[in-house]
């Protein structure tokens, strides 16, 4: 019997030690339900609210807190709740009696019944006044900064973010709180920025596309105090209207090209993109060692034509002949291009003089098969005349002279093949040869 009493002194004894250490530390401790009211709390409460414990008993931490501080963190505490989890550091101003703000720092672990289901938490208030107005106007900051912002722990997990991250995701981040799932294909980038992080070594900046957005991202590594990588902090900054401004550059960089290349009336390359091209066809037939040959081209009687029956006539009669030069059944690697008025130039890479005079009687019979008439042509009828020069690569003295200067003397001879042409009779092909021309046609 002695004993039993022993027994229950002792632990009378312990309790009101136990109530002693609660009532008079510097950290309050308290209780709430599953809704949040009060249910038990210690007497430093009055320190820090400067109410009596009775006072607190049934209301919630929100009742004592300004309007815009209670809702900003309701929603955050009504967050943890729906996960059923322990939370820390859980930062909130508080109003005293008097009106003078206190700022607490909360810290709390849930409750749960026999049958597993929520019935409060348990925690600590600390008072953190003479840093937490720093520390709140630092969350203020990262809560309202329009770049969306963002920890992600080492499960993949996000552990914390802010009101432009929270736009970013919208509804998914209330199913999708792991980056595995929520961004299958890119989770694989945050598993190799933590393994940079663990060796020390930078994190490369990436580029994410998520709904229809486009987004820049950041990571910088988040350690604790044994500098172990626990984390990644992740800037996100929405790249989209940028991509689609480059997008639309690269689209006017591309028509410019298109008209800074084409000749605007025929469709065809203009003079300046062929002599690029000329020059470019002379270096790789001087390095390859195969034959590069020109077909300069004219329209007979051309002013005739167009003086006659008008310019737009003139114009039409450009385009039929550009159309009918591009399907001649020109091999791919081929180029044709208006050279100049009624001139056509057409560039036959790997091509010998002898292909290059068939190639051109085809094409001039091809135009001559039109049909067009041409009432100023002794012929009655629509044709041109081709000059054919060709680059025997193997016997060009290249050393030491310059392409532009092969590519006017190649240009030259098929100019001068095409006037001889002209001069005896037109309708017909002649190439030039090294010290004479070549005639055929009809």
């Amino acid at each position: 019997m002695n004993n039993e009493k022993k027994r229950l002194n002792h632990r009378d004894e312990d309790a009101k030690h136990l109530f002693e250490l609660l009532h008079n530390n510097s950290d309050w401790v308290w209780e709430v339900d599953a809704q949040g009211r009060y249910t038990w709390t210690s007497d430093v409460v009055t320190e820090l609210l400067g109410v009596p414990p009775e006072e607190v008993i049934g209301k919630t931490p929100f009742d004592f807190m300004p309007p815009g501080e209670a809702e900003r963190v309701a929603g955050a505490f009504g967050a943890i709740v729906t996960e059923k989890r322990a939370f820390s550091g859980l930062v909130n101003r508080n109003q005293r009696a008097d009106g003078s703000v206190v700022v607490l720092e909360t810290s709390g672990i849930p409750l749960f019944d026999e049958q597993g289901e929520l019935r409060g938490y348990r925690g600590i208030d600390r008072n953190i006044s003479h840093l937490g107005e720093r520390v709140l106007q630092l969350e203020t900051i990262y809560q309202t900064t329009p770049v969306a912002l963002c920890m992600i722990d080492r499960a993949g997990r996000l552990v914390m973010s802010n009101n432009a991250m929270a736009k970013l995701l919208g509804d998914v981040q209330e199913t999708e709180s792991h980056f595995q799932r929520l961004m299958p294909d890119y989770w694989p980038f945050f598993i190799s920025d933590f393994a940079l992080a663990d060796r020390g070594e930078p994190l490369p900046s990436r580029e994410l596309s998520f709904r229809d957005r486009s987004y820049d991202l950041q990571a910088v590594p988040v350690k604790d105090a044994m500098d172990t990588v626990i984390g990644l902090s992740v800037t996100w900054v929405d790249i989209t209207e940028r991509r689609h401004a480059e997008h639309k550059l690269a689209s006017a960089n591309k028509v410019l090209q298109q008209f800074a290349q084409h000749d605007h009336l025929t469709g065809l390359f203009n003079r300046r993109y062929m002599d690029e091209c000329l020059l470019a066809e002379i270096a790789r037939s001087l390095e390859d060692g195969f034959p590069l040959s020109v077909c300069l081209a004219d329209i007979d009687y051309f002013k005739n034509y167009n003086d006659n029956k008008g310019h737009q006539a003139g114009d039409d009669c450009l385009r039929l002949v550009a159309r009918t030069l591009a399907v001649s059944h020109l091999r791919s690697g081929y180029n044709v291009s208006r050279y100049g008025g009624e001139e056509f130039l057409i560039i036959l890479p790997g091509t010998n003089l002898a292909q290059a005079r068939d190639l051109a009687e085809g094409v001039r019979g091809n135009i001559s098969a039109l049909n067009v008439p041409h009432n100023a042509s002794p012929t009655g009828f629509l044709t041109i005349s081709i000059g054919v020069a060709t680059l025997q690569a193997g016997q060009v003295q290249s050393e030491g002279k310059p392409l532009h200067m092969i590519a006017s003397g190649l240009i030259h001879r098929a100019d001068t093949a095409l006037y001889a042409a002209k001069k005896q009779g037109r309708n017909q092909v002649v190439s030039a040869l090294e010290n004479s021309v070549r005639v055929s046609g009809a």
